[in-house]
């Protein structure tokens, strides 16, 4: 199989963008209180850290807080009488633990289970609301097909790769704070709904091997209804590189793209609720041992546009380890 050396980039980048576009048609897409996690992908085998079988362990924990209301895509600033019924805040943490089993340099399989900590704060008649909890979120099992790395004329090699998988809904969707009231569905720690998750990714190792960029387009798009809530399809492209600065070392950079549907069901806000974003995240690699290393992003929106009015971050952070064996 030949690449050409300056098309085939930029035809499997306009292919994956063609895809997108024509999944995301007519849709709109982020939560009225904010479920948003940190977007950067930590995907290793999609970027070609790896690729000889074995199993791979990786915990990453990530932290946002939105607390800035916006609406479409300008800021909002309320007061007075506004402000007696409005969102304040969402705080997120999650930990992701991650087991991938890479079969052989085509196969793999991985399995990821979140545990949420979040809180939430509102006004309602000028009081605040508020729900706090630390539960154990949806968890994924997805396999992992890749062709063989083929060498390009520059010396590079190449590789293109597809994911499918399925959400399960093993997190809480009906959590109540202390007085009994349930948190709005898309503040839950779970769906209740079973997704599809899918994605397809190229990836190019440049001539000094020393480099590697990918692009990867990922779709997770909800099964059916669950009492009367069903979020809205997420869909996403992120364009990343990574080079290799010393013999530990590795400078990482992406651009995280995401465009969601508004929810829908008698329980969801479809007014509120969906959006879309891009956002940059610098991030380093530290190698600690052969088997084992070290790496963290910081994420800064550029551009939000939320479907009516909703918590929005300013920024976002993921640290995590991961190991080999």
């Amino acid at each position: 199989m030949k690449y050409n050396n300056h098309l085939m980039p930029l035809k499997m980048a306009a292919l994956i963008w063609s895809a997108v576009e024509l999944l995301s048609y007519s849709e709109q897409a982020q939560a009225s209180c904010g479920s948003s996690f940190c977007l950067v992908n930590t995907d290793w085998a999609v970027q070609g850290a790896w690729m000889e079988r074995g199993y791979r362990y990786d915990l990453r924990f990530e932290t946002v807080r939105q607390d800035q209301l916006m609406r479409g895509s300008k800021k909002v600033n309320l007061t007075g009488f506004e402000a007696r019924d409005a969102e304040q805040d969402t705080d997120s943490r999650r930990w992701l633990l991650n087991v991938d089993h890479g079969i052989n340099e085509n196969w793999g399989v991985s399995a990821a289970i979140p545990f949420i900590d979040r809180r939430h704060q509102h006004a309602e008649a000028g009081q605040p609301v508020s729900w706090n909890f630390r539960q154990i979120g949806d968890a994924r099992i997805t396999a992992r097909y890749q062709t063989g790395l083929q060498d390009t004329k520059d010396g590079g090699a190449a590789v293109v790769g597809a994911h499918v998988g399925i959400k399960l809904a093993t997190g809480k969707f009906d959590i109540a704070n202390l007085t009994g009231t349930k948190a709005e569905r898309s503040l839950q720690p779970g769906t209740g709904t079973n997704d599809l998750l899918a994605s397809v990714y190229y990836r190019r190792v440049l001539s000094d091997i020393a480099t590697t960029w990918f692009v990867q387009a990922n779709l997770e798009a909800p099964l059916q209804e669950r009492d009367g809530f069903k979020p809205g399809r997420k869909i996403g492209i992120d364009l990343g590189i990574r080079t290799l600065w010393t013999s530990s070392l590795s400078p990482m950079l992406q651009l995280n793209f995401q465009h969601r549907a508004s929810d829908s069901g008698i329980y969801a806000e479809p007014a509120d609720s969906g959006g879309r974003s891009l956002s940059i995240s610098p991030g380093l690699s530290y190698k600690i041992t052969p088997q084992t290393h070290a790496y963290g992003f910081v994420q800064v929106p550029v551009y939000q546009q939320v479907t009516g009015q909703q918590l929005s971050p300013k920024w976002a952070a993921t640290v995590g380890i991961q190991s080999h064996f």
